[in-house]
């Protein structure tokens, strides 16, 4: 596990912000959903690089237990959009933890051809 960005790397390559100069008759919903998801992956990592420059890595909820969530103050929880992620030390995961979190890394990275 040496790139814990749990931001896809080729997002900026489909910035919508110039789709509606281009593309006037684009619809308004499907635009608006581009945007949204843009807008989420752009404050995504502004967070995680401000967790890595205080040494962390963004461990997202959905790979702790809900017990251990309670376990750590609320200062190193960060929500973006209706998904919630914890600021974790990488000694401090758990073996299940670190299983979790490869999991969801793949599953953010997948469509990389040189994954192993």
């Amino acid at each position: 596990m040496h790139h814990f960005s749990v931001v896809p790397e080729r997002y900026k390559d489909k910035d919508p912000r110039a789709l509606l100069y281009h593309f006037p008759s684009l619809p308004k919903v499907k635009f608006a959903k581009l945007m949204a998801q843009f807008t989420y992956y752009k404050q995504l990592e502004v967070a995680e690089d401000l967790a890595n420059r205080q040494g962390y890595i963004l461990l997202p909820f959905v790979c702790m237990h809900w017990q251990r969530r309670g376990q750590f103050t609320p200062d190193r929880k960060v929500k973006i959009g209706r998904n919630s992620f914890f600021m974790m030390k990488i000694n401090e995961l758990t073996k299940s933890e670190e299983f979790k979190f490869k999991d969801f890394l793949y599953e953010v990275h997948k469509d990389k051809k040189f994954i192993s």
